[in-house]
């Protein structure tokens, strides 16, 4: 199959080109008009599919209690935002749910169908190793000291599938657990957190890759004592996720993040819950963003589609660093870029074709267009 359009993102620009589609990859990418095209997008922008690695749930599927059945509907659902892979995130739970839901999550990823929605790349683990000053909406009553041993013990009944976990870098333990973890593969961010500046260096120090949710779940930033926030804009290899509905983080505030990770170091999160998209729940959302009763945030009603304009339309970003952070950035960062991120010969065949404003018009999961957009 071949399809193509005069604005192509290759090499972090838009331009004229065809794309040869096989086997659930891209074959070959030629110049535009070069051979008989299936399908041409004319004007329309061909991306590369977006990826979102913090996500807990959407429309009554959740990742924290998953069945077979919710977590399919939520990988069909998500090529509607131009999402073709993310990762399915936990939340702090008692060890009892912990350990279903990693053995259930174990066995949706090992028998997902390929072109069938979006693929889960793994699992990301928000919880339980954070502070209780800044847990946010998570529960109170299951925080527990970091234990490498625990967290292990998960990654086994996943089948190895935890890709990545929070730390608070000041938890006690921390300076143990994130090296042990770290050396066995599973990527560690640094958030619900208290910790001053030099502690979130320290957390690099011990093998921390990111940040979580940039700006919320951490002591605001001050002049004087710039806390993990500082730390996450001034430490240069540092990975930084960000909620991109102007909620979470004002929009200004977003650009100086973006500003300051280039388009390099910006990852575009969610952050949503199971009440995505749950009439029941809309006497929760406000503006875009659910909030309890007291007023804390606790999760976004964000399509990624809309983030990725928003970082570059609203948060006055370049186009580059808005696309990478929902691309290239997160598969670089899970070390899924030898398959993911770019439209590359030999790279799957995961795409999204949107007009200007970032509304989807198609989107290919393995080479498949999904149909039930």
């Amino acid at each position: 199959m071949i399809i193509q359009s005069r604005n192509v993102w290759l090499h972090e620009q838009l331009v004229p080109a065809e794309i040869e589609l096989e086997d659930g990859t891209v074959k070959g990418i030629h110049d535009y008009g070069s051979a008989s095209a299936d399908v041409d997008y004319e004007d329309k922008w061909i991306l590369p599919g977006f990826i979102d690695i913090h996500t807990h749930g959407w429309n009554k599927a959740d990742a924290g209690h998953p069945d077979k059945a919710a977590m399919n509907r939520w990988r069909r659902h998500m090529p509607a935002e131009g999402v073709t892979s993310f990762l399915a995130t936990t939340a702090t739970q008692s060890r009892t749910e912990n350990e279903a839901a990693f053995a259930v999550l174990g066995d949706v990823i090992d028998t997902q169908k390929k072109g069938e929605g979006a693929e889960i790349l793994g699992i990301h683990v928000e919880g339980n190793y954070i502070s209780f000053t800044c847990r946010g909406a998570q529960d109170p009553y299951n925080i527990v000291k970091p234990d490498p041993d625990e967290l292990l013990h998960y990654d086994e009944l996943s089948h190895h599938h935890i890709c990545t976990v929070i730390c608070a870098p000041e938890c006690e333990g921390a300076e143990h657990f994130i090296p042990e973890v770290t050396g066995h593969g599973i990527r560690v961010g640094l958030g619900h957190s208290a910790a001053d500046y030099d502690t979130g260096m320290k957390g690099v120090e011990w093998g921390a890759t990111s940040t979580v949710h940039t700006g919320n779940g951490m002591l605001p930033f001050h002049h004087r004592r710039p806390g993990l926030f500082g730390a996450a804009l001034c430490n240069p290899d540092l990975y930084c996720e960000i909620i991109g509905d102007g909620h979470h983080v004002a929009f200004p505030t977003a650009h100086i993040i973006g500003t300051m990770k280039g388009k390099d170091r910006l990852m575009l999160v969610t952050d949503s819950l199971p009440l995505k998209d749950d009439p029941a729940y809309d006497y929760m959302c406000h503006d875009g963003a659910y909030m309890l009763a007291d007023g804390t945030l606790c999760g976004s009603h964000l399509y990624v589609n809309q983030g990725v304009y928003n970082l570059h339309r609203r948060a006055d970003l370049p186009l580059v660093t808005a696309i990478n952070a929902a691309t290239i950035n997160p598969a670089r960062y899970l070390g899924f870029d030898n398959r993911k991120g770019s439209i590359e010969e030999g790279k799957d065949a995961d795409l999204v074709v949107t007009d200007p404003d970032l509304k989807v018009c198609a989107t290919y999961c393995a080479g498949v267009l999904q149909e039930d957009q």
